[in-house]
């Protein structure tokens, strides 16, 4: 098994693809966005990539619990990142929100869990609590921090929740019903490559 996530860890590409700007990053977010939008609520042939993540969800939460107090609140807990790392680095406890958890495929307890795995190891942990934001360019690294930890066949599941939902939030202004779809036409190991779009000077520039 370690040598199967080594090898398809070759194919990951942490760099920054695109650049901040109409062209770059906020092209891309709409993009996905308007992809996120159209998905059905179900698609019977995603939930297996969801199903794939719950046994390694389950596994980083217990390892999570090992390090911090994780509460789950009513609330939306922290204005901002910087917030939820000084509660952590100080009083060494996480808040999860818990509203909006209705999910066709988790139940509400896997649900939360995700929330929390992905806040510890994507937005706290990479970087000794220094981390990454809550804005599109966060959002992506801290998809590529969590890819790494998860199967190959769960990265379309996790592109959807990840950096569809952020961007989505980030375009519409509010967060999406949680849907169980695979974004067609992304490179889901490669954030910033589009189906149509070629990467010039790291903007996107529709193919012709």
């Amino acid at each position: 098994m370690k040598l199967i996530f080594e090898n398809w860890r070759r194919f990951l590409n942490e760099k920054l693809l695109l650049k901040p700007g109409p062209s770059g990053w906020d092209l891309y977010s709409k993009l996905v966005a308007e992809a996120y939008a159209a998905a059905p609520e179900l698609d019977p042939s995603a939930v297996s990539s969801y199903e794939s993540l719950a046994p390694f969800v389950n596994k980083m939460f217990k390892q999570l619990q090992s390090k911090v107090k994780v509460e789950f609140v009513d609330e939306d807990p922290y204005e901002n990142d910087e917030e939820m790392r000084q509660d952590v680095l100080q009083n060494k406890i996480l808040k999860v929100f818990t509203g909006g958890t209705e999910h066709p495929i988790f139940d509400p307890e896997l649900n939360v869990k995700l929330r929390a795995v992905h806040d510890w190891m994507a937005h706290i942990q990479p970087s000794g609590f220094s981390g990454t934001g809550f804005d599109m360019k966060g959002e992506i690294q801290a998809y590529n921090t969590h890819l790494k930890t998860i199967p190959p066949a769960g990265a379309p599941a996790l592109f959807t929740e990840v950096v569809g939902q952020a961007s989505f939030f980030i375009n519409y202004g509010y967060f999406p019903e949680q849907k169980i779809a695979i974004l067609p036409g992304f490179d889901y190991f490669n954030i910033g490559k589009v189906e149509g779009y070629d990467i010039v000077g790291k903007e996107l520039v529709k193919g012709r």
